[in-house]
């Protein structure tokens, strides 16, 4: 019998299939870390912060965003909290100028780091860096009208929506239904934290270091997620922590904490992702 011209038969020859042919095939390599790493990019990241201190004015800009929004949104408080709580959406993309500095630092240029070479990275990116921030702000808008919605819907009533912070926590555990509300928003929450955070662990460190596409550094950034789940939610959890002291502290220690994330955060890609052929690796190029 002639041969078949459309080739093997399926599913009679599904062992033919190459597995190897995954859909991350053309990402780079991803390594696998530790619980205690994040911890250790934390530590280097406060050495890179004092190595560049210019970013402490980066954090300062951040902080003062943040300062504008509270003053905008104070007399609502459930939106003040949203808008708020959107920063840990957006702040990969926050944080490229911090990101710059680290590259920058990595490839031992130690002099002259001021805030055109903190702001070099915004032109380079160029409509990558537009097009995944305004992703992100997508995501904490989708998050900011479900928590508005949500509390409406869960808590109508004479009181309608919550207007301050103490009304909305009345609301929230005063009964049953309230209580359920709360565990919605926390769910909903942790859902797309999650998958913000996997969008954008690395994706900018990946697209000013490799000048990936923005979709190939968000591969990069899931694919890296997906490998180390674990020790990424861990890192999910110091940044939440250290956010949240920030916002104790009426967002003064955001300008800080921002830069600190910032470094951590490319320090962060250096583990996961295994460098371009005959790049050299961040320990052979900079200290902790």
């Amino acid at each position: 019998m002639a041969d078949n011209p459309l080739g093997p038969r399926y599913p009679g020859d599904l062992e033919e299939i190459q597995t190897g042919q995954e859909l991350d095939a053309e990402t780079p390599s991803v390594r696998d870390i530790s619980p205690g790493d994040p911890l250790q990019w934390l530590v280097a990241g406060w050495g890179d912060i004092w190595r560049a201190p210019v970013s402490l004015l980066h954090g300062l800009v951040v902080t003062a965003v943040g300062w504008v929004i509270l003053w905008f949104t104070w007399d609502q408080m459930w939106l003040a909290i949203a808008a708020i709580s959107g920063f840990l959406l957006v702040g990969p993309a926050l944080a490229v100028g911090v990101n710059e500095l680290a590259r920058r630092l990595e490839h031992g240029d130690r002099e002259k780091l001021g805030i055109g070479q903190c702001l070099g990275a915004v032109p380079t990116l160029g409509a990558a860096l537009w097009v995944f921030a305004a992703l992100l702000a997508g995501l904490f808008v989708v998050w900011a009208g479900f928590m508005t919605l949500w509390i409406g819907v869960m808590n109508v009533g004479n009181l309608g929506i919550p207007a301050n912070l103490g009304e909305l926590v009345g609301v929230l555990i005063a009964g049953p239904r309230g209580i359920f509300s709360l565990i919605g928003l926390v769910v909903a929450g942790a859902v797309l934290a999650i998958v913000s955070f996997a969008v954008g662990v690395v994706t900018v460190p990946a697209m000013l270091d490799r000048g990936a596409s923005l979709i190939d550094a968000i591969r990069i950034s899931a694919k890296a997620f997906n490998h180390n789940r674990g020790p990424m939610m861990i890192w999910g959890g110091l940044i939440t922590l250290l956010f949240g002291l920030s916002v104790l502290t009426a967002l003064i220690g955001l300008i800080v904490v921002f830069p600190w994330l910032g470094f951590a955060m490319w320090r962060g890609y250096r583990a996961l992702v295994e460098p371009e052929a005959g790049d050299v690796g961040e320990a052979e190029r900079a200290p902790a």
